[in-house]
Parts: structure tokens; sequence; C-alpha cells
């Protein structure tokens, strides 16, 4: 487990998780998120799971599950997943931070 960690609480996008991780909590790269442009064209702020913190199983999940929800062949995904990212939006999760201490001066 990772330092930084989002619960997903926005109802479509935790069922999305917990049918891929077994849960709607996962540990995120960092605890500053990011801003990005999603399909409408608005811009947002989201966190981005850490790679490193799931398993070979998990992930092969996750690309089974973005493959049939966005209409994707396997080899697309798997190619571009992490340069692309998996963002979770700020505005459907809380932030958890373990070990505080560590990042604070």
């Amino acid at each position: 487990m990772g330092d930084f960690q989002v619960t997903v609480y926005d109802t479509e996008r935790k069922k999305d998780l917990e049918k891929v991780f077994g849960t709607n909590t996962i540990t995120v790269k960092s605890p500053i998120p990011s801003r990005i442009k999603i399909p409408s064209g608005e811009t947002k702020f989201a966190y981005f799971l850490d790679f490193n913190s799931i398993t070979l199983e998990q992930r092969g999940k996750l690309i089974d599950h973005i493959c049939e929800k966005f209409d994707q062949t396997r080899e697309f995904v798997e190619e571009n997943l992490e340069q692309i990212g998996l963002p979770i939006l700020e505005e459907q999760c809380g932030l958890i931070v373990h070990n505080p201490q560590r990042w604070v001066d």
C-alpha cells in the first residue's frame, strides 16, 4: 500500500473499481491532483492510479474492463495504458494520506 489512496464514492465508478480491484479504494501516484481534459472538453482535476500498486491479475482485469467499456482492442490498451493512465476525478472521491509525517517538514 502506498501513502496516497483515494476512496471512490461515485456510484458507477465505485462499481467499476470493485469489479476490477475488489475495492473502491486504490493507491494513487500523488496527493496533488492533475488538471485533465475530459471527453466533453471540460477540464477537471484527477488523481492517477499507481500502477506499481496493483497485481498482474488486477492489471489484466483492468485492461479487459477498459477494452469492453471503451470498445478498444486489447493491444491498444496494453500499449497505451501507462502513458494515458487511469484518472480518478477529484470530485468523485476522497483522499487518504497514510504516514503524513513523512510528507510534512
